[in-house]
This record gives C-alpha cells, sequence and structure tokens, in this order.
C-alpha cells in the first residue's frame, strides 16, 4: 500500500503545515500496517453470497462502492470526497478481517473451502474500550464470517454473525488485569435490544443467539441480565454455553456439547449470533 500526494500546494507549505503534514502522514502509515485489509477490482467482497444473490442483476452494472454494504467498508470515510466528485474508477472499497482458503479432494472431485470474515465499521474499537451496543442497537467489534463450499460447480454458504453482547454496557480500563464490565442503567435498554434483533432478522432471517460467557463473577451478572433481557423475545431461541469453564485446559473436544444442542439449527441454515 502506498499514499500518494496529489495537492501540489504542498509545496508551498509553512515551517507549521509540514509538521503538521508529517504528523498526519504518521497516522496513515498506521493504517498502512494495519493486518487484514482486502479489496477487489471486479467483486463486490462487503457481500455475502447469500445476500448477493438475491439482489438484482442489474447491480452489478453499478460501480463497486455502489454495490457494497457500508457497514463493511472499511475506507468509507477516506472515500467521501471522491464519492463527492464521482470519480467512480478511483473508488475501491476495503474491507477488514480475516480470509483463507483450502483445497481438497472428495472422491476424487476437487472441493475448495473458504472462510472469509468481515469486521464491521459502526462500533468500533479496541477490546476493553468498546464494549456492548450504542443506542441504535449496534454492537461493538460485530463480525460477519461465510463459509463457502465449492464443489462440482455448486457453491454453499453458511453465515455466522458475532459481537458484543447487546446491552448497553461498559469496561472501564484502569490498572487491573480484567476490568470489571459495568451495566448502564437506561430506560432503553430493552428497546436497543430489540433495534440489534431486528437488524439482524432483517439481513439474515431467523436468528439464535449463543452466549459464551462465564456463568460466574462479574461476567455472569452480565449474561444473566442478557438472559433476562432475552425473555422479552420468546421467538429467539437464546442458549447459553459457559466456553470458558466446558472447556478450560484446551479441552476442545467438550464443544460437542454445544453442537449437540444446536445442531438442528444449523442444518436449518439458521443464523447464528455469539455473543461474546
Amino acid at each position: 500500500m502506498k499514499f500518494l500526494c496529489c495537492n501540489e500546494a504542498i509545496k508551498h507549505l509553512t515551517s507549521e503545515e509540514k509538521r503538521d503534514e508529517a504528523y498526519f502522514m504518521s497516522l496513515l502509515r498506521i493504517a498502512e500496517t494495519t493486518c487484514g485489509l482486502y479489496y477487489s477490482y471486479d467483486r463486490d467482497l462487503t457481500l455475502n453470497l447469500q445476500r448477493a444473490s438475491k439482489l438484482a442483476a442489474g447491480r452489478v452494472h453499478k460501480p463497486l462502492w455502489k454495490q457494497a454494504d457500508p457497514r463493511f467498508v472499511w475506507n468509507r470515510n477516506l472515500l467521501e470526497e471522491l464519492i463527492e466528485t464521482k470519480l467512480d474508477e478511483f473508488i475501491t472499497p476495503l474491507i477488514q478481517g480475516s480470509f483463507q482458503t483450502e483445497q481438497f479432494t472428495l472422491k476424487d472431485r476437487l472441493v475448495r473451502i473458504t472462510l472469509f470474515s468481515r469486521r464491521c465499521n459502526r462500533r468500533l474499537g479496541t477490546r476493553m474500550w468498546r464494549r456492548g451496543a450504542n443506542l441504535e442497537g449496534a454492537t461493538a467489534n460485530f463480525v460477519e464470517t461465510e463459509q463457502l463450499v465449492e464443489y462440482e460447480g455448486l457453491t454453499s454458504s453458511f453465515i455466522q454473525v458475532r459481537g458484543s453482547i447487546p446491552l448497553l454496557w461498559e469496561q472501564i480500563v484502569d490498572l487491573s488485569y480484567k476490568p470489571r464490565p459495568s451495566i448502564i442503567e437506561h430506560e432503553e435498554m430493552t428497546k436497543v435490544v430489540e433495534r440489534h434483533f431486528h437488524d439482524l432478522s432483517q439481513r439474515y432471517g431467523d436468528t439464535m443467539v449463543i452466549d459464551l460467557t462465564d456463568k460466574q463473577g462479574d461476567e455472569g451478572n452480565l449474561s444473566n441480565a442478557f438472559a433476562a433481557e432475552m425473555q422479552n423475545f420468546p421467538d429467539i431461541r437464546y442458549v447459553h454455553f459457559d466456553f470458558h469453564h466446558i472447556c478450560g485446559g484446551g479441552n476442545f473436544d467438550n464443544l460437542q456439547v454445544l453442537y449437540d444442542e444446536i445442531e438442528e439449527a444449523i442444518q436449518k441454515q439458521g443464523g447464528v449470533d455469539i455473543s461474546l
């Protein structure tokens, strides 16, 4: 990645302006080192296959940024001026996430499996500093992960989404190793949860919630509050699985307990919301 200056006026900057420019460039160099940035010149990476297959065929003739899901356009703010001046050919949406693909043979036929994660830009922040949901129901560090399996010209898509527990809560950073989570008392709490799951249902269909938090201590209080709120939504299945207790010490085979409980939902290709 390279940043190129397109402003001739930079040759005539004052000393103070040059210092400012150097500082801004140092910020851009941080962006240069950001891991997991992906783009494509001919395919919209922000849309999962399930959603893309339902959209009108004519959309593929639009510029990529107009096809894109704005939740996953990582460089949206940087593109604003190019969008305003309609320089579509220079606008390339970036996503931030992870990508891995592998090939293997099944009954002498080639199979490709791909995992593609897209990080949402609606409530960003580092761990601890950004938790829970905002009043619109958008959760911190929301990620959509798509598993694609390609076999004999056919492609299947399975999607999971994860995000912070969709309550109003915070975890104020202090000198302790694990700052205590604190629930924010607010009259809109139930509405926030409702907005979150309404958004998910509109985008992904039927949703099942898997809560992986601890059942004890401060985290347990947060989990209990979430479970209590979920009682207001009987149409959404809520499953608690104390991941650290059941799978502690690297006993990941115990995940079978969770798989057995949600197997039917997975077979129905339902959306799964993993709250951490």
